[in-house]
C-alpha cells in the first residue's frame, strides 16, 4: 500500500469539496437563469459536447451564447438534479462523472406539463488561477418524458428540419 502524507491527503479532499462545490455553483447558477455566472464555471478554452443537442461547442463563449439563446426564450422554469457526482483529481486536473435529472416548465401555469430528462455527465477539470474550472464535458441524455414539443435539445440537424 502507497503511502501519502497528510498534507497531500488533505490537498485530495479540499481540491474534491472545491469541484463538488463548483458543480454545486454550475446547478445553482443554471437554474437562475445566470447565464453569466453559469459560464464562469468553465475555463475560456473549455469544450463541451452535448451528444445529441446542441452538439460541439468551443470555449466559454460559444457555450455561454448557445445555451442562454437556446433556452431563454423556451422556459419559464427548470430544475437539474446532478446527483452520484464522482471526482478524481491527479495534481492540478481531475475528471469525473455524474448523473442529471433535467425537469423544465414551458409555461408555470401548467405545472403538469412539463419535459424531464436523463442523462450522463464526464467532465475534465483544471485547476485555474481563479480556481477549479470545468476543462471539458461530455453530455449524453439517455431518456425523456417525450415532452420536448419545442425540441430545445434534438441535433442542429434535426431542430432545423
Amino acid at each position: 500500500m502507497t503511502e501519502t502524507s497528510l498534507e497531500s491527503r488533505i490537498q485530495r479532499i479540499e481540491d474534491e469539496s472545491a469541484i463538488r462545490k463548483l458543480m454545486n455553483i454550475y446547478g445553482k447558477r443554471a437554474d437562475a437563469f445566470d447565464w453569466d455566472g453559469w459560464a464562469q464555471c468553465f475555463t475560456d478554452d473549455s469544450v463541451f459536447e452535448f451528444d445529441g443537442g446542441f452538439g460541439t461547442m468551443h470555449g466559454r463563449a460559444d457555450i455561454l451564447e448557445k445555451c442562454r439563446g437556446s433556452m431563454d426564450h423556451v422556459y419559464d422554469d427548470f430544475i437539474h438534479y446532478i446527483v452520484n457526482v464522482d471526482i478524481d483529481v491527479d495534481g492540478d486536473s481531475a475528471t469525473g462523472t455524474g448523473n442529471i435529472i433535467f425537469v423544465s416548465l414551458t409555461d408555470e401555469s401548467k405545472p403538469t406539463e412539463y419535459y424531464m430528462s436523463g442523462g450522463r455527465y464526464k467532465w475534465r477539470f483544471a485547476r485555474t488561477a481563479a480556481g477549479w474550472r470545468i476543462a471539458h464535458t461530455l453530455l449524453r441524455f439517455i431518456w425523456n418524458n417525450g415532452a420536448d414539443a419545442d425540441a430545445v435539445f434534438a441535433p442542429e440537424e434535426q431542430a432545423a428540419a
